[in-house]
């Protein structure tokens, strides 16, 4: 096995998505309310666009700003799950792209743990090792090499698929309709 890259992550330059199957409109409405769930000092204003894909439009997308606290990116890609029957969607992705000179890395992928009861954990990949983040306590643990490869984030394994197409984040500059809002996060 590779060494496994270093926690916290360097997302520097990574274009950072939060993406869930359910309109803009509900996506909207569970972003505005999760600055509730944060804690009220130290907030620092955090402008995300938002949008549906034009391939397909039950999908929709959360641009990050620039890459925020881990512990956010996972948090508000769960939340967008939505917290009663027919708000948010049921399979929420969180997708980080890097810049063209660290290609090499390729992008961090990270799902729900659908086989954890309390649903704060989340499984991802990223540089070809995988993960296990638990939400409440922040912490990482290596799973070992290639144990979810990026099939295993958007063609099931034994969980739902999810039917998102990883290309359809190429070459954005073609989505015009980009909602722009604001919320106030912890630093």
């Amino acid at each position: 096995m590779s060494g496994q890259p270093n926690f916290p992550f360097d997302m520097r330059e990574y274009t950072c998505f939060s993406i869930i199957n359910c309109p803009v409109d509900q996506a909207i409405q569970l972003l505005e309310e999760y600055p509730d769930l944060c804690v009220s000092e130290n907030r620092v204003p955090f402008s995300f666009q938002i949008a549906a894909l034009p391939e397909n439009e039950k999908w929709t997308l959360l641009r990050w700003p620039c890459p925020g606290r881990f512990y956010d990116l996972m948090n508000l890609t769960v939340w967008l799950m939505g917290y009663r029957a027919g708000l948010g969607g049921e399979n929420p992705i969180f997708v980080a792209l890097p810049p063209t000179e660290r290609a090499g890395e390729g992008p961090l992928l990270a799902r729900p743990d659908y086989d954890n009861p309390f649903g704060d954990s989340m499984l991802g990949f990223w540089q070809n090792w995988s993960f296990d983040y638990t939400i409440p306590g922040e912490e990482l643990r290596w799973i070992g090499e290639d144990v979810f490869p990026q099939e295993y984030f958007f063609n099931g394994r034994g969980y739902s698929s999810t039917g998102f197409q990883l290309e359809w984040l190429k070459h954005l500059e073609r989505i015009l309709s980009w909602e722009e809002r604001m919320i106030l996060m912890e630093k």
